[in-house]
């Protein structure tokens, strides 16, 4: 068994432990089977996230998103490592300066990225 399933596994365990009741359905990402919590939110122990639910002519475009959303945040990452490398070995203050200032912007965009995944 590979060490993210394990991690899968437990938290599926944990959340049995806790009183909550696994769906019929699964994650359209990762297909984990979904838990009920007993605040009635669903959430994904595969992906470690929430889930919403959605009628069935929504279900397409809240896959879409999900993905898109995604695929920011690897790009949104690989653009904080980039910059943080420009940052390791530039010497000029005024280039440094900027590129913080990238950096910032990029946190900032982050975050929100992040508040629309949870």
């Amino acid at each position: 068994m590979k060490r993210g399933d394990e991690a899968k596994l437990k938290r599926m365990v944990d959340l049995l432990r806790s009183g909550a009741t696994m769906l019929p359905d699964v994650c359209p990402i990762c297909n984990s089977p979904l838990f009920k919590l007993k605040s009635g939110q669903i959430y994904c122990p595969g992906c470690d996230k929430r889930v919403l639910i959605v009628k069935e002519g929504e279900e397409l475009s809240r896959v879409t998103q999900i993905q898109v959303i995604a695929e920011l945040s690897s790009t949104i990452n690989q653009k904080l490592m980039e910059l943080n490398e420009m940052v390791k070995y530039e010497n000029d203050a005024d280039r440094l300066y900027e590129l913080g200032r990238c950096l910032l912007t990029w946190l900032e965009i982050f975050e929100r990225v992040k508040k629309l995944q949870s």
